[in-house]
Formats: structure tokens, C-alpha cells, sequence
């Protein structure tokens, strides 16, 4: 699934970027990719939650959220409780060639919202793209 191939690329103990990474699975979609708000903000919920238990030892949390929908004041709110935790939380863009404004979570604020590039490091002609989208890398 696309989140296990993110979690490889980030924490993967061959080629990962960051190795000593602890990766978190959530599942708030099911296998189709289907799910509801609610079942996504409770899933970011009990991550940041999480993420404080004295068992993590007080390391740094990401929340990385390649998932996203219609504009949703609800899971803009939930990121924004998520950052006022101090847990940083890293939404796609999106894959519709549209505003990035226009989705959830990548339309909030405190999200670091992220547009995919092509081989030539241009924005992917699929990637939606906006002013919500604060940085571009390889999709």
C-alpha cells in the first residue's frame, strides 16, 4: 500500500532516510481506501496521544498523512491540535491536478502540505498545487 511505501522510504532499515526512525502504523482507511473523517481524526488523535506516553521518551512525532478529501474544517481543527501538541504533521497534496486548498488536511494551516515533482524536478502533472503547498519533492 502507498503508506507502507512512504513508512519504507522514511524509516526502512535498508534505505530509509532516517533508520533509527520508530514507525507507528495508524489504519484509518480500509484496504480500498475508503473512510470517514471521523475514523481519520481519531486515528490522528490517538497518534498524538501516543506520541506522549512516557514509552516514547519524549522523541519527536510526525504525523505523515498521504491521504486526503473535500475541505474539512473538522480535520484542519485536528491537525491544528496535533501542531498546539507539538507534533508536526506532513500532508500530500493531493493527486487530482487541482487547488490543494480545496482538500483536508492539506488546506490546513499548520500542516507542512507537500506537491509531487517529476524526473525533471517540475510539478507533477497530476499533483494538485496551490498556495497551501508549501514544498515540492520526487512523486
Amino acid at each position: 500500500s502507498h503508506g507502507t511505501h512512504c513508512a519504507s522510504t522514511i524509516g526502512g532499515t535498508t534505505y530509509g532516510i532516517s533508520k533509527e526512525t520508530t514507525i507507528v502504523a495508524v489504519q484509518v482507511l480500509s484496504c480500498r481506501g475508503s473512510g470517514s473523517t471521523a475514523g481519520v481524526i481519531a486515528g490522528m488523535e490517538w497518534a498524538v496521544d501516543d506520541s506522549k506516553k512516557a514509552y516514547r521518551g519524549g522523541k519527536p512525532a510526525v504525523l505523515s498523512m498521504s491521504l486526503g478529501g473535500g475541505s474539512s474544517s473538522l480535520m484542519n481543527k485536528a491537525v491544528k491540535d496535533a501542531v498546539d501538541k507539538g507534533v508536526v504533521v506532513v500532508a500530500a497534496a493531493g493527486n487530482d491536478n487541482a487547488d490543494a486548498c480545496d482538500t483536508s488536511p492539506a488546506s490546513a494551516p499548520l500542516a507542512i502540505t507537500v506537491g509531487s515533482t517529476d524526473i525533471f524536478d517540475r510539478k507533477s502533472s497530476f499533483s494538485n498545487s496551490g498556495s497551501c503547498v508549501d514544498i515540492h519533492a520526487p512523486g
